[in-house]
């Protein structure tokens, strides 16, 4: 009934004659035509070129130096004829390297050429070509080269204090030193001290921020015994957690923070991992580990990264791992998963760690094992690649009054795409990489 009255209320629409329906479908389909030939003329290219490598693919070269070999591309059309003349760009995708030029053009043999320089870590390196559209990827493989340039651009008072360090953006580098903590505002300011309000900080290890400009500090000093303090943008400083059930933290030593309203606290003689929230400052045990040390979450917060270091020796306890990297997955209920061990027993200590943005784990280790006298005496900074390749990258000499304990890429002002690496020597270096550092929550 409502469709019938409807149809009374609505008179019929009259019909187009015939031979203006007929020009109508002409002008559609001379309209559709024209949109065609537009399209081939600026057109889709993917749908008209391939582009695949002739040469230059899966080498192998020290880092930081010349492939033996170009790269070598070539055009060809979708007959499979070479394309004479095709300008293709090539880019750097991965591992920090150098190309002696940005595009090169196809000669009579569809072919283009680019020469290319490795990165200077030992990382899968990446470059894509395109073309029209099309686009293929090589990859080259950087062996271990000579250790990059150490630039210092900051010394502070020595001391087993000096040891954290965290970047926020705008506001430069903070460092832990005895009696308080340092700023570093621009890579050439001086170092000057941050000035608190509220509680102290007399003996500061790890640092780290969180997401809301907030600085967290694992506290060691003596009489009050180990707790986590938070520093407020203002400099307003007050402890979130003062311990666990009770009992203060027994050397708290490094941070992450997993940007869902959490830190992991890593408290090495307590051969304990907890989480607390940043909120109210709740502490919980996450995992039991003897001498956990340095910690990292990877790019997806799925896993947590850490270091150990020999607890007889740092902490008096019999049970002890040696310096390793780990690995442990959260659940999805906030639980540990099963620790994976990814290098065991490799030093006396391995310390901090930092990802950059392709997934590369960079490692302090401090007294390497199983390589002698002088192993004993080496700080380094060791490389871990998804695919579990592990090589050294940069060194110092514990008999030069160096050493390596934490790591951190810069933010701006500091240059994002450099290491910067502090020790209890009170030294900031910075270690180029080539290789944008893992944005933090």
């Amino acid at each position: 009934m409502l469709q019938a009255k409807d149809t009374e209320l609505h008179p019929p629409k009259r019909k187009r004659p015939v031979g203006a329906r007929r020009f109508l479908g002409i002008l559609a389909a001379l309209l559709v035509l024209a949109a065609g030939c537009e399209g081939d003329h600026n057109g889709d290219s993917s749908s008209r070129v391939s582009i695949e490598i002739a040469s230059g693919d899966g080498q192998t070269g020290p880092a930081g130096a010349p492939l033996s070999e170009p790269l070598t591309v070539v055009v060809r059309s979708k007959d499979g004829q070479a394309v004479r003349g095709a300008t293709v760009s090539f880019e750097i995708t991965a591992g920090g390297g150098a190309l002696d030029r940005h595009s090169a053009v196809t000669d009579q043999a569809g072919r283009a050429s680019v020469l290319w320089t490795l990165g200077l870590p030992p990382v899968w390196n990446r470059v894509r070509a395109h073309a029209q559209g099309a686009s293929v990827e090589a990859r080259a493989w950087a062996e271990p080269g000579p250790e990059p340039p150490k630039e210092r651009i900051a010394w502070g008072p020595a001391g087993t204090e000096s040891e954290g360090l965290a970047f926020w953006e705008g506001r430069g580098l903070f460092l832990g030193s005895p009696g308080g903590l340092l700023n570093l505002a621009s890579p050439d300011a001086g170092l000057a001290g941050l000035p608190l309000t509220g509680q102290s900080v007399l003996s500061p290890v790890g640092l780290a921020f969180g997401p809301e400009g907030d600085l967290f500090v694992c506290e060691n000093d003596a009489a009050e015994g180990g707790s986590i303090k938070r520093i407020s943008s203002a400099g307003v400083c007050s402890v979130l957690t003062a311990g666990f059930r009770g009992v203060p933290f027994s050397l708290p030593n490094s941070l992450a923070v997993d940007g869902t309203g959490n830190l992991f606290l890593a408290a090495t003689c307590d051969g304990n991992i907890y989480r607390v929230s940043t909120e109210d400052g709740s502490t919980e045990l996450f995992l039991s580990i003897p001498g956990p040390n340095g910690l990292a979450l990877n790019a997806e917060r799925t896993h947590l990264y850490f270091t150990t270091e020999d607890a007889t020796i740092f902490c008096g306890r019999p049970a002890s791992l040696g310096g390793g990297l780990y690995r442990v997955p959260i659940e999805a209920d906030g639980s540990p998963g099963e620790v994976e061990p990814l290098v065991e027993d490799f030093a006396l200590a391995g310390d901090g760690l930092t990802f950059d943005r392709e997934g590369n784990l960079y490692v302090i280790f401090t007294s390497l094992k199983r390589r002698g006298l002088s192993g004993l005496l080496t700080s380094a900074l060791y490389v871990l690649t998804p695919d579990g390749r592990f090589n050294p990258y940069a060194s110092v000499n514990l008999l030069a009054g160096e050493i390596f304990t934490n790591v951190a890429f810069g933010v701006d002002p500091f240059d994002p795409y450099s290491l910067y690496a502090y020790g209890f020597s009170g030294k900031v270096y910075r270690l180029p990489v080539g290789i944008r550092g893992l944005a933090l929550p």
